[in-house]
């Protein structure tokens, strides 16, 4: 078990030196694609590196390699639903230690806080264990893009009828950039068939959920 477990935190580790989460960069007019397409884009990019054998076999331990297969064989072409997540700084402040932001210098506080925005669904994958939170990281993939309109760092969760579901957090940046990284919800215990449900996944802090027009 020890061997194993050192296995699944090597390749973590790997997947983080060589930035093998697959993040790519690209700028598109912001009047042309709303963060739903956005993130669809980074889905797509997702479901195509698990399908890559030649990506899987290098980075891959074979323990992992069929949950991997599992994810791929899902239908991932039409989302059932998607779902806005987002949560205020004084909530998400909540899954640290920290006593609140008011002692954390003004310039560091964007950074952190998108930091905790980003492990919102991972705090849901480390419910289900080290495998879950292990081929999480190696499926994972992201871009960069411009958008003028977004006023704040936010969530969507893509649901699937026949598919894991898939997380693509969305944080801003400096002149109007944007950083999407997706990861697949690998905890079967997420619950994620309406709003509400959702809420309830996240019981440690309150989170405004909303499904998203299309």
């Amino acid at each position: 078990m020890k061997k194993s477990i050192k296995t699944v935190i090597a390749t973590i580790a790997l997947v983080s030196v060589f930035g093998l989460s697959a993040c790519g960069n690209s700028k598109s007019n912001p009047e042309t694609k709303s963060l739903y397409t956005q993130g669809l884009e980074v889905v797509q990019l997702m479901t195509e590196i698990i399908k890559t054998e030649e990506y899987i076999n290098t980075i891959a331990t074979d323990s992992l390699k069929p949950i991997i297969q599992e994810i791929a064989d899902g239908d991932y072409s039409t989302p059932k639903a998607v779902y806005s997540i987002s949560a205020s700084d004084k909530e998400l402040v909540k899954l640290t230690e920290f006593n609140g932001f008011d002692n954390i210098p003004d310039n560091l506080k964007p950074f952190i806080s998108s930091k905790l925005h980003n492990s919102l669904i991972n705090m849901i994958n480390n419910r289900g264990g080290i495998e879950d939170v292990a081929v999480a990281g190696i499926c994972s993939a992201g871009k960069t893009f411009v958008n003028e309109n977004i006023s704040g760092n936010i969530l969507y969760l893509y649901t699937y009828d026949d598919a894991v579901p898939i997380a693509v957090a969305f944080t801003t940046g400096d002149d109007n950039s944007v950083s999407a990284n997706g990861v697949f919800v690998m905890n079967d215990e997420f619950s994620c068939n309406s709003a509400e449900e959702i809420k309830d996944c996240f019981s440690y802090i309150t989170v405004e959920v909303k499904e998203v027009e299309r």
